[in-house]
């Protein structure tokens, strides 16, 4: 019981410690917060945006985990964390979205976490 306790009271130490440090300007420890619960989907894509060169590109990829404050996407493009991209739905509707981060990267694809400019419930659902 007590090695339990112990563990409690090390995991409460390290959430002051990374709320503290938050607190002080550390902005990259911020807390994920979401505008709502994601759903496993599966919606096909067209994204537009600049490379880290500035060269314009597109190209396909899907909607993976999504809510209608963004979701996940997968890119083979470098992307950075602020850069906006356009995605397009296969009904044609645009949604400008800003690049929360790059979560994990695979051959050649990047799972890549993105949030509208302002939530939109309509968008993943007029993709299926």
């Amino acid at each position: 019981m007590s090695r339990l306790w112990d563990l409690l009271k090390k995991a409460e130490q390290y959430e002051a410690a990374v709320t503290d440090r938050y607190a002080q300007g550390d902005r990259d420890l911020k807390p994920e917060r979401r505008c709502g619960e994601r759903l496993w989907l599966y919606a096909p894509l067209l994204v537009y945006g600049h490379t880290t060169e500035n060269e314009p590109f597109h190209e396909r990829t899907e909607g993976l985990h999504v809510n209608a404050g963004g979701g996940l996407i997968t890119l083979t493009t470098s992307v950075t964390k602020g850069q906006r991209l356009l995605l397009i739905n296969k009904l044609n509707q645009e949604q400008e979205c800003r690049v929360v981060c790059e979560r994990s990267r695979h051959l050649t694809r990047a799972a890549v976490a993105v949030e509208f400019l302002r939530p939109v419930s309509h968008f993943w659902t007029a993709a299926l």
